[in-house]
């Protein structure tokens, strides 16, 4: 058996419906000589899963534990890692998510995959575009919450020179008589007028091009990245849609791409939590008319009914037990048990497969006091 190194979410693995299956969740250290204790940690982990499984499963397993071995002793698999890692395996096939945040250290076998780490993950890793101004040249980049990269763009598409070309203002000068054959040229409107001429061209090209070959074609946010005034100016020439009333202020060019991205990170927080404000406001607006509720047994027949457009459930709770999607029953259970997971994740692998949406939320995020809530379509 091998390993894939993934960034689907959801995965194909995860609508197999084999049962049991195997959820480990590792914090992973980068830098050394803390990397060094990654293996034992997943080790103790690979440990904690052979010891929930019933020595009858565990055989059926066998492809799958002689893999973890291997990544034990794999020094390339630990030095490339994130902050966190996510490991699901049954007894086919194993997909490993490198993450940029902390998940904590968990092994868990049970009827279903431990999702909620990888939704946190996945809910706020939305793609964006970062469009840095100046004068005389824009960059364009893309962002997620894994990393920003730099698109690269023709200079004729990307440079007022470039773009103007010979259509540059040229200075509109007057001849002043000096006596005899002597003349003194001076321009008509001065340089500071040629230049916001220019200007508006520019950005007026830039604002066409960005929209029609990427925000049309994406329909992804645009974050603007430069000075006040820079940003000013292309706002009253733009009309893109996606363009995002939040946005860095600054230099474009006295920023590295280290510091670049963690500017972008902020918004993207930003933005994150309005949509959080908006999907509160959103909830009681439909408990109001019964398209809403925050009590489980209510939830889990509305899932079996294929109802439920937008599933939220409280970071780190755990309801023990088992969820029937078929005929939307829950049966309590302790997590001790064999096969017994987490009520939560059943509902929440339920949602997705009929097309809804789930978010994990901290405590003071949820719309209620319950640690779950749903959203009807009907």
């Amino acid at each position: 058996m091998k390993y894939q190194i993934t960034k689907e979410f959801p995965h194909p693995i995860m609508d197999k419906g084999k049962s049991p299956v195997v959820s480990i969740y590792i914090d992973t250290n980068i830098k050394k000589p803390d990397r060094l204790e990654n293996a034992i940690n997943f080790k103790n982990l690979v440990k904690e899963v052979k010891e929930s499984l019933k020595d009858k499963t565990y055989r059926g397993f066998k492809d799958l534990f002689t893999l973890f071995d291997e990544l034990e002793r794999d020094a390339l698999f630990w030095a490339g890692v994130t902050e966190g890692m996510a490991i699901l395996g049954d007894e086919e096939e194993c997909v490993v998510y490198k993450l940029p945040i902390s998940v904590g250290n968990r092994a868990i076998v049970a009827d279903n995959f431990y999702l909620k780490p990888l939704l946190k993950n996945y809910q706020s890793s939305g793609l964006y575009h970062v469009l840095g101004l100046n004068r005389e040249r824009i960059s364009l980049f893309e962002a997620d919450r894994d990393g920003i990269h730099q698109i690269e763009l023709d200079e004729k598409d990307s440079t007022l020179e470039g773009v103007l070309g010979d259509e540059k203002t040229s200075p509109h000068l007057i001849a002043a008589s000096m006596g005899g054959d002597q003349f003194r040229y001076h321009g008509q409107g001065g340089a500071k007028a040629e230049k916001k001429v220019d200007q508006e061209k520019f950005f007026k090209y830039i604002s066409g091009f960005i929209q029609e070959q990427y925000s049309n074609p994406y329909k992804i946010p645009l974050i603007l990245v430069g000075l006040d005034q820079h940003q000013g100016e292309f706002r009253k020439i733009s009309k893109n849609p996606y363009m995002i009333a939040e946005s860095i202020k600054g230099d474009i060019e006295s920023m590295d791409e280290k510091m670049l991205y963690e500017k972008v990170q902020e918004v993207m927080k930003i933005i994150f939590k309005q949509q959080m404000d908006e999907r509160t406001e959103r909830f009681f607006e439909a408990h109001a008319r019964d398209l809403a509720s925050d009590d489980v047994v209510q939830i889990a027949r509305a899932i079996t009914e294929d109802r439920v457009a937008e599933l939220y459930l409280e970071e780190n709770k755990v309801h023990p037990g088992q969820y029937d999607p078929n005929l939307g029953s829950i049966t309590e259970g302790d997590l001790e048990e064999p096969n017994i997971g987490d009520i939560y994740d059943s509902m929440a692998e339920a949602v997705l497969s009929r097309g809804g949406e789930v978010l994990i939320l901290e405590r003071e995020d949820m719309p209620t006091e319950s640690d779950i809530a749903g959203i009807y379509r009907y």
